[in-house]
């Protein structure tokens, strides 16, 4: 009986004791289950999000798309651990992206993070959905398998709210799309296939973000209309004094950084995917612009050899085509610009102190504190030092004290030039003036002096005119005589100075003794010539010939005069007016028209009275621009060019005998008044095909 009770207690011991190892093997197996999924895991609890937490580790990546791959329990013990979930082709040149994908990220949440909302942001390209325990939370776009249906936004880190029911695991998955992300590597330079995601308490975050992105928003915008402003205004300043060059390179300068701000702004809030890397290729491009114009203005100033800004002109041409083929080299040819161009600018802004170029100091502090900022950029790109604008240590505050002077240096140095350029103006004036008051009391002083003298012989004078009285009168009479001949004589000489020239060309000639050529945008021309002259000529004796001509050249002269319309020449039997100069006409072809509709009414009154002993006559007419002044020394004439002579004179060879040919220049201007028939398209010696109408009557 002992022995029995013995061995059963045993059993019972082994028993229980074998149970409680099985328990506490079972207790500790989730121990080590967490423990090798410890590297795989995100833990997050509330001092983690005290700051802006990324989450750039620990995710699982797998190429496809499947509707499963949301769920919280689904095992991604196979799928691939990518760290990042930017998925970036710098860091992996073998990228298995192919365009569509999901990730997922297994987050461990402390209980101090419960029913507590929660800030998620992400930067992307392309288009997403976001699920927490399989539950749709956000999406961005429209993601699809077929590339063509698939709609990208880029939320530009605005955050979305997200909240966590229960500490422990919970599994955070993203359905992403973007077709595009090798090609935005190899044309873009952005590496980035996927997205990038941060995550912190959503209070005072949110606000906060918004807040930063509207202050941010105002800076660029602002600076970029001061700028736009400035360029605007030294491009004006070159337009009216064109000797400057440095206003022009100033302007393109200002131009330039106004619109880097601009794409720098679009860079950071467009969330349209194209527009923003377009925006970013923009600030390659724009910042070769500022460093060609920088040069340009450093070497404007204080340059004496233009051969380095040419030597600069060709390698930025030369980084801009580099860039279309392959944006690495255009990359890096832009940082060598930037480091070249900063060196040079320094360097002939310190030449300029040296040798005491006007205005040289205060420009120079512009150029100084601008270019020592693009050197500072230049050596950090080179050399990989980072520098963090948002962060409170020393490095970010001296880099956004550096920046604010660079930014604003240029535009204050060159308002201070231009306040010292105009002191110095004045300070000139102001001796100038003095000095022309010194000279004005000299010579009133002088003039009281001849006063004096005057005075004193006074009565000398007045007894020699007493006496040469006489012979003033005589003289007074033969003055009055010779007066009254020169004025007949000036009166036949205006006479044939305005026979010969119009009536303001001559005044013009009269008082400045020279008249300038003009433009006029606006004339109507008028060729005529007399058809078969030659033989007609043959019919004639030469006294007759000449008689006809005169008689009816004199008639087209008074026809002429009717309608203020301008005679030029006759050449040989070809007569040539033009309606619309020296005096601007508003209705210089209907004039034109309704003139040379009198000289064929003319001709052919003549023709019917004295037969073969006149001339038939064809008339062209064209409108359009002309160029008009007095051309030879002697024997001048007032004569007119431009292509509107030649088209007129084409007018009147390509007419018929007894009709008016115009073009389809006149024609539009006067298709109102006169009805004209259609001629077709005409080939025209040296012009080509023209459009050509006949006058056949007035309405």
């Amino acid at each position: 009986m002992a022995d029995t009770f013995t061995t059963d207690n045993i059993n019972i011991v082994s028993w229980l004791a074998m149970k409680r190892v099985l328990t506490l093997c079972l207790l500790l197996l989730p121990f080590f289950a967490h423990a090798q999924n410890k590297a795989n895991t995100t833990y997050l609890n509330k001092d983690s999000l005290a700051y802006t937490y990324s989450l750039e580790e620990n995710w699982k990546f797998h190429t496809g798309d499947d509707s499963t791959f949301s769920q919280a329990a689904l095992n991604d013990s196979n799928w691939d651990s990518v760290g990042r979930p930017n998925l970036s082709f710098r860091v992996n040149k073998k990228n298995k992206f192919t365009g569509i994908c999901w990730l997922r990220l297994h987050i461990v949440v402390d209980s101090s993070l419960t029913r507590r909302p929660l800030a998620l942001a992400m930067i992307q390209l392309g288009a997403s959905e976001v699920y927490l325990d399989g539950k749709l939370v956000k999406k961005y776009g429209i993601v699809s398998e077929i590339k063509d249906s698939c709609i990208y936004r880029n939320p530009q880190r605005v955050p979305f709210t997200i909240m966590f029911d229960t500490a422990g695991e919970h599994v955070l998955a993203v359905r992403y799309a973007n077709y595009d992300a090798e090609k935005n590597y190899k044309s873009y330079l952005y590496g980035d296939a996927a997205f990038r995601m941060t995550i912190a308490e959503a209070n005072g975050y949110i606000q906060g973000i918004v807040d930063n992105l509207a202050v941010l928003a105002f800076i660029f915008m602002l600076l970029s209309g001061i700028f736009i402003a400035l360029s605007l205004l030294h491009l004006m300043l070159f337009l009216y004094y064109r000797a400057a060059k440095s206003n022009l390179y100033f302007s393109v300068f200002c131009f330039s950084l106004s619109f880097l701000f601009y794409a720098t702004f679009l860079t950071k809030y467009a969330t349209y995917p194209p527009l923003m890397l377009k925006a970013g290729a923009g600030l390659f491009f724009f910042g070769v612009l500022a460093c060609f114009s920088m040069s340009g203005f450093s070497n404007a100033l204080f340059g004496r050899k233009k051969i380095r800004f040419y030597i600069i002109s060709a390698y930025c041409l030369a980084i801009m085509i580099f860039w279309f083929f392959e944006p690495n080299m255009g990359l890096y040819g832009i940082l060598f610009l930037i480091g070249a161009v900063s060196i040079e600018a320094i360097v002939l802004t310190i030449y300029g102190i040296y040798t005491k170029v006007k205005g040289a100091r205060i420009i120079g502090v512009g150029i100084l504190f601008l270019t020592l900022f693009l050197l500072f950029i230049f050596i950090s790109a080179v050399f990989s030092i980072g520098v963090d604008l948002n962060d409170s240590t020393p490095s970010g505050q001296v880099m956004i004290f550096i920046l604010a002077l660079a930014i604003l240096s240029m535009p204050f140095s060159m308002s201070a030039y231009l306040a010292w350029n105009f002191s110095s103006a004045n300070k000139d004036l102001k001796k100038q003036l003095a000095q022309i008051q010194s000279l004005s009391e000299q010579a009133l002083q002088q003039e009281q002096e001849k006063k004096q003298l005057l005075e004193n012989r006074k009565e000398e004078l007045e007894k020699e005119v007493l006496m040469r009285t006489a012979e003033v009168v005589l003289q007074k009479e033969k003055i009055e005589k010779q007066h009254e001949e020169l004025k007949t004589e000036k009166k036949k000489s205006d006479d044939l100075l305005r026979n010969i020239l119009p009536e303001e060309i001559a005044e013009e000639l009269k008082e400045k003794g020279s008249s300038d050529a003009k433009y006029f945008d606006h004339v109507s021309v008028l060729f005529t010539d007399f058809v078969a002259f030659t033989k007609a000529g043959e019919r004639m004796t030469p006294q007759e010939l000449v008689n006809e001509l005169h008689a009816c050249f004199k008639a087209f002269d008074d026809i002429c005069s009717k309608y203020n319309i301008e005679k030029i020449k006759t050449i040989g039997d070809a007569y040539l007016a033009v309606c619309g100069l020296p005096v601007a006409d508003d209705k210089h072809a209907e004039n034109m028209v309704k003139a040379a509709r009198e000289i064929l009414a003319f001709m052919i009154a003549r023709k019917q009275e004295l037969g073969d002993k006149t001339f038939e006559i064809r008339i062209g007419i064209h409108s359009g621009a002309v160029v008009a002044g007095i051309v030879g020394v002697k024997k001048f004439a007032y004569d007119i060019w431009g292509d509107t002579v030649n088209t007129a004179a084409r007018m009147e060879q390509n007419g018929v005998a007894g009709k008016i040919n115009i073009s389809e220049t006149t024609y539009e201007l006067v298709k109102d008044k006169f009805e004209c028939s259609y001629r077709g398209q005409i080939t025209a010696k040296n012009k080509g095909e023209l459009k050509m109408y006949f006058v056949e009557k007035e309405f």
